[in-house]
C-alpha cells in the first residue's frame, strides 16, 4: 500500500550518524520532568486591540527539542502517510515497536502542525516517552 511502507524501509530511514543528535535525544529522555510532560496551554480570548487569540501549548525546551530531535535522526519520515494512516494499534506504548515508534513519531510531529495539542497529548499519554525510550534503545543495540 502506498505510503504505508514496511517496518524495514522506516527503520532504514533512522540516521546512524547523527550521533550528537542521538546523545541529545538520550540526554533529553532522562530529563524530561513531570512538568515538562504536564503541557500548559496559553490564556485564548478578546486582547484590547480587538483581536482574538487561540490558546496554543506551550512547550517547554526540552519537549520541544526532542520533536526536532526526532526529525533530524530520521523518525519523523515522508514516507508514512500519517493523515491516510494515522496512529497505529497498540495496547500499551511500551509495547510499540521500533517501526511503530517511528510511525507514531511521525503522527505526533506532523499532526502538531495540524492540531495544537498533538504533542501534548503525547506527552501527557506517555506515548513521546515510548517513542524516545524505543528509538534509543534501538540506537544502542544497533
Amino acid at each position: 500500500m502506498e505510503g504505508n511502507p514496511d517496518d524495514i524501509q522506516l527503520v532504514n530511514q533512522l540516521d546512524r550518524t547523527k550521533t550528537d543528535a542521538w546523545e541529545e535525544l538520550r540526554s533529553i529522555a532522562k530529563e524530561l520532568t513531570t512538568e515538562d510532560r504536564n503541557i500548559k496551554w496559553t490564556g485564548s480570548g478578546r486582547l484590547p486591540d480587538g483581536t482574538y487569540r487561540l490558546s496554543y501549548p506551550a512547550y517547554s525546551e526540552r519537549v520541544r527539542n526532542a520533536t526536532k530531535l526526532l526529525s533530524t535522526v530520521g523518525a519523523v519520515t515522508p514516507l508514512y502517510y500519517w493523515m491516510e494512516h494515522g496512529l497505529p494499534d497498540y495496547s500499551s506504548a511500551s509495547e510499540l515497536s521500533v517501526a511503530d515508534a517511528i510511525r507514531t513519531a511521525t503522527f505526533v510531529v506532523r499532526g502538531e502542525r495540524f492540531s495544537d495539542g498533538t504533542i501534548a497529548y503525547a506527552a501527557e499519554e506517555g506515548l513521546l516517552d515510548a517513542i524516545l525510550n524505543i528509538l534509543i534503545k534501538w540506537y544502542e543495540m544497533e
